[in-house]
């Protein structure tokens, strides 16, 4: 299942004719394959956090600042938890059905209603303010030179006072009558904001005024239909040194000279998952849920790893020399970086996972739909 968004409202379509309700035209998940384990995972703890998202279609990312992991839920439950042990620090309830996971920093924590709203946090959970925005926000707020950057679901990007919440400046674009339902995170880096949009550019902004630095296409619509034509990014993107690495749906994934606003090199891939590197190599996950590795100096083809087709896999996230990715049946996967392989899976939560696991200190922490948070480390 894939969500989109037309004019502001959810539509739930399901792709190859399921939305006419002929259900056996989908593909199934792929059957999991046998493989002999080279890596032993221990489950370091686990805890439940709320209700999560069940059925809803949110991304509620968590956050991992200094000794401790801010986990929210669909319906304004906030907890942080010791990431040593799963320890209870602090919980609160804002009350509000929350859409875009937890943002900010060491001082300042940053979440977002389904209303528009925006809430700021201190790193004990005390509210400190709260705002409106022109609309929904779906990923998490970044904080960076006392501002607060989002990004909402109407094609606005806007800076926030870190203080008290007043706007400082604000970049709009037109949305596509369709879109998929989510947005890409914006990347800061050397006071600039880099982000792609909805209608497959990337823009890059001055942090402090909003200005366009420059603005590229990463994907051009094709065909007639309004679908056939959706180029969205909506996966993360990443800087390593001066290069950004993104990619788009039914577009390409690309390598870009963030200095001078050019190309590398550039592949043709569908993917709304984002993109990873580990060891120069870049990996995604495409919209047929393939893992791909491309070379990050050449964009050359290094693996490509098809066994989990249709399994409606997580962005791949590097841990160590493996390659983590969670699906939506409930299972956790960790490949060779180096040809794809599969070293190790377990089955962590039958309701599934849909939010890339975060990987800190070569700890894998895995938060699934119905809010079960479990950390996990491995071994050879």
């Amino acid at each position: 299942m894939m969500q989109f968004i037309r004019s502001g409202l959810i539509l739930t379509l399901i792709l190859l004719l399921t939305a006419c309700g002929d259900t056996d035209n989908a593909e199934p998940p792929a059957e999991l394959v046998d493989f002999e384990s080279s890596l032993k995972v221990d489950e370091l703890w686990s805890v439940n956090t709320g209700d999560g998202v069940a059925q809803q279609y949110l991304k509620l990312y968590p956050l991992i600042v200094e000794d401790r992991i801010v986990v929210a839920d669909r319906d304004g439950d906030i907890a942080a938890y010791d990431i040593t042990n799963g320890d209870t620090i602090w919980d609160i309830d804002l009350d509000m059905p929350l859409s875009g996971g937890v943002g900010g920093d060491v001082d300042h924590l940053v979440v977002t209603s389904r209303n528009g709203h925006v809430v700021m946090l201190d790193a004990q959970g005390k509210l400190l303010w709260k705002v409106d925005a022109s609309s929904e926000v779906l990923m998490p707020a970044q904080i960076a030179s006392g501002l607060v950057i989002i990004r909402s679901v109407d094609g606005r990007i806007s800076a926030l006072n870190v203080k008290d919440g007043k706007q400082q400046w604000t970049f709009k674009r037109d949305v596509p009558a369709l879109s998929l339902r989510g947005n890409s995170v914006p990347v800061i880096r050397q006071g600039y904001i880099f982000c792609g949009l909805d209608n497959g550019r990337l823009v890059t902004l001055d942090l402090l005024t909003g200005k366009t630095i420059f603005d590229i296409a990463i994907a051009a619509p094709s065909g007639r239909s309004e679908l056939e034509r959706l180029v969205d990014i909506d996966g993360n993107a990443v800087i390593v040194d001066d290069t950004l690495y993104m990619a788009s749906y039914q577009g390409r994934i690309i390598s870009l000279d963030i200095r001078r606003g050019q190309l590398n090199w550039s592949r043709k891939i569908s993917t709304y998952s984002g993109v990873e590197i580990s060891a120069k190599t870049v990996f995604t996950a495409d919209d047929n849920d393939h893992l791909w590795a491309f070379d990050s100096s050449n964009g050359a083809t290094l693996w490509k790893q098809d066994k989990l087709s249709a399994r409606k896999i997580t962005r791949p996230v590097a841990m160590g020399n493996t390659i983590l990715v969670a699906d939506s049946l409930g299972y956790i996967h960790w490949l060779s970086t180096f040809d794809g392989r599969f070293l190790a899976r377990i089955e962590m939560d039958d309701a599934g996972v849909i939010v890339p696991p975060v990987v800190h200190n070569n700890v894998a922490y895995v938060l699934s739909r119905d809010g079960e948070l479990s950390a996990y480390t491995v071994t050879e």
